[in-house]
């Protein structure tokens, strides 16, 4: 028991560092044309032109890499299929709606829509529902027997 622990423990910490390692690499791992743009004052700028099908591309190749790397971070947590079926679900359902929104804001020139541009990529290029998961996982592991 404790060696399957220690060796779940492990692999959770190389699928993290994968994530971390995703981040660090992203410039030269993807062409992302709104990089450069959002770490300026990117209020005060139109958007780049852009090729919206590498940008689509690009932005979803990133999260399935992520929701990968996250659903095997889940499976040696929690080691349920269950949670892991659940999950996938949230990462489709998540990507549908993100992607499609993320398409019509590209088209859009508002400070408020570049505002939630920003903040949909965010959420598409980055684990971000990962954290939302474990903690939804572990509420259900820990109290979901007690709940009526």
């Amino acid at each position: 028991m404790i060696i399957a622990k220690s060796f779940s423990t492990l692999i959770i910490i190389i699928l993290v560092i994968s994530l971390i390692l995703v981040r660090l690499y992203e410039i030269p791992l993807f062409n992302d044309p709104l990089y450069n743009y959002f770490h300026s004052n990117f209020q005060l700028y139109d958007l780049p032109d852009l090729n919206v099908w590498n940008v689509l591309a690009g932005t979803s190749l990133r999260y399935l890499l992520n929701m990968v790397l996250s659903l095997w971070i889940l499976w040696f947590l929690y080691k349920r299929e269950s949670y892991i079926h659940a999950a996938l679900w949230v990462y489709l359902f998540a990507y549908i709606i993100l992607i499609f929104a993320f398409t019509l804001l590209l088209d859009a020139d508002s400070s408020f829509m570049k505002m939630a541009l920003f903040y949909i990529r965010r959420f598409l290029i980055q684990p971000i529902l990962l954290f939302i998961l474990v903690a939804g996982f572990y509420f259900l592991k820990t109290k979901g027997n007690k709940l009526v």
